[in-house]
């Protein structure tokens, strides 16, 4: 067995119980997260220079903590309002998804303003920093704080009170 191989074969044994707990706090979701530890192992393998010691493992918990991010950003909208706004079990049972998505959107269309619609949508739907919203809106980072508080302390106490 190669060293390299012998090292990710340690890395693996040694650390995946805690790489996968903070792929869990992440995600929040056992399944997911131990998909994100194995693709972020799969691409320290296939990384040419591996850092040795200490160094190693803080790449890898880096790594791992990437992968969720990035699968945290390719969710759709509606997963991430589903996850940030759950339902307790004998509602979820009795709606469907969808239909849940359309109470959020008309909820948002007819209960927010257009000024916290647009700050809601540009933040949660095309995923932009409070920074590059303020820009665009000619309003500060505060005010889109603001905004975004309202909208989700809304929509918390309508949809999970």
């Amino acid at each position: 067995m190669l060293k390299r191989d012998k090292t990710m074969a340690e890395l693996y044994r040694l650390h995946y119980e805690e790489l996968l707990r903070r792929a869990c706090i992440l995600l929040h979701d056992e399944e997911d997260a131990r998909d994100a530890v194995s693709d972020a192992m799969a691409h320290l393998m296939a990384t040419d220079i591996l850092p040795e010691g200490e160094k190693l493992i803080a790449y890898a918990r880096s790594s791992v903590r990437f992968e969720c991010l990035n699968r945290l950003k390719r969710m759709k909208l509606q997963e991430r309002m589903r996850r940030a706004l759950p339902l307790d079990d004998s509602e979820e049972d009795n709606r469907d998804e969808e239909d849940m998505f359309q109470q959020y959107q008309q909820f948002i269309q007819t209960e927010l303003t257009p000024q916290t619609q647009r700050v809601f949508r540009m933040h949660y739907g095309e995923r932009l920093k409070y920074r590059e919203i303020a820009e665009q809106v000619g309003i500060s980072e505060a005010a889109v704080y603001k905004h975004l508080s309202q909208a989700i302390t809304k929509l918390k106490n309508r949809f999970n009170p």
